[in-house]
């Protein structure tokens, strides 16, 4: 039985879903962001313009300097990544290493944990980004997180120390230093570019 939820922090509406994994994978195909956390299937609306515009700005960026320097393979939304833990989520931008990419590329989904990934918000994601997948990507082992707030034009990172995250807010005018990344380095305004 699916219900509708209203996020608390947007007022922005979310269908969750109580469901087994097997029904998650019986899903149609689609462009729709749809995850699997907690034993609920999670589906949302199609992201606002404004995200896709600084989503579009961000995976351009990183894309050409993770080709540039050989540091394994982006991706971005919808592709769904099965962790450890059995959830399935979409994150709008991931990167997977060399290996992870070919096991990917021979199967029929990525099991995997990035070592590197990015949410950019909407309106209806912020409470889900910040809190629930923040936890589930820390227990998960994801090295580096960027919560990216288009509207604030400002990047939250997260890097795991000792199983937990350490957190730096960078606002527009800052300079932001990948963790995974190396050597990236990049004003946060121009990174998110002109909207």
């Amino acid at each position: 039985m699916a219900t509708e939820v209203l996020e608390p922090a947007t007022g922005q509406h979310l269908t969750r879903r109580a469901a087994t994994i097997e029904e998650f994978w019986a899903l149609p195909e689609s462009m729709l962001p749809a995850e699997y956390v907690n034993g609920e299937i999670l589906m949302a609306p199609a992201p606002t313009p404004l995200h896709q515009a600084v989503s579009g700005n961000v995976f351009t960026v990183l894309n050409n300097y993770v080709r540039e320097f050989s540091l394994g393979h982006l991706f971005y939304s919808p592709a769904d990544i099965v962790l450890p833990s059995g959830d399935v989520v979409q994150p709008d931008i991931f990167l997977l290493a060399d290996r992870d990419y070919k096991r990917a590329v021979n199967a029929k989904r990525i099991h995997a944990v990035p070592p590197f990934l990015a949410e950019i918000l909407s309106p209806g994601s912020i409470a889900h980004d910040t809190l629930r997948k923040r936890s589930l990507y820390e227990q998960n082992g994801v090295r580096e997180y960027w919560i990216v707030d288009p509207t604030a034009r400002s990047i939250s990172q997260l890097v795991l120390r000792k199983k937990h995250y350490a957190l730096t807010e960078h606002g527009e005018a800052d300079s932001i230093r990948s963790a995974v990344l190396s050597g990236f380095e990049m004003n946060v305004g121009e990174l998110l570019g002109l909207v």
